[in-house]
């Protein structure tokens, strides 16, 4: 897959995809008055944009909805067809989106507890069950 230095530049998420890439940390927005956490970076509804800040977490959490590919939606994956994409509902609380490997497609389920874990040729965060 493609480097995540290009999701970089002028990006508001830069903090999350610099940490992941240069040392495997998973961050997410808070809001440093009231703890909410927010993934993709936004402002608290509460407390506005000066409050937020970048914070590590445990990356790990439940499978809310998944979808099956079975045709690649992109070509770096068609070796890795059939393949589940989720909204995970993270243990800090937002969704997040992303893959689910280690398990075959059609054994994912919603309510499955799952953890993030770095894959050797992707460099995208991607979660495996727990």
């Amino acid at each position: 897959m493609n480097d995540t230095a290009n999701l970089v530049q002028g990006d508001p998420d830069a903090p999350f995809w610099n940490a992941w890439r240069e040392g495997e940390r998973f961050l997410l927005h808070r809001c440093g008055i009231c703890g909410r956490h927010e993934w993709p970076a936004t402002c608290c509804i509460e407390h506005g944009l000066k409050a937020m800040e970048w914070v590590e977490v445990s990356a790990s959490g439940v499978v809310d909805t998944f979808t099956i590919f079975h045709r690649a939606y992109a070509k770096e994956l068609a070796a890795e067809v059939p393949y589940a994409l989720a909204v995970l509902r993270l243990d800090a609380g937002p969704y997040f989106h992303t893959r689910i490997v280690g398990i075959a497609a059609d054994d994912v389920q919603s309510g499955m507890r799952v953890h993030v874990r770095r894959g050797q040729q992707d460099p995208f965060p991607l979660f495996v069950p727990a």
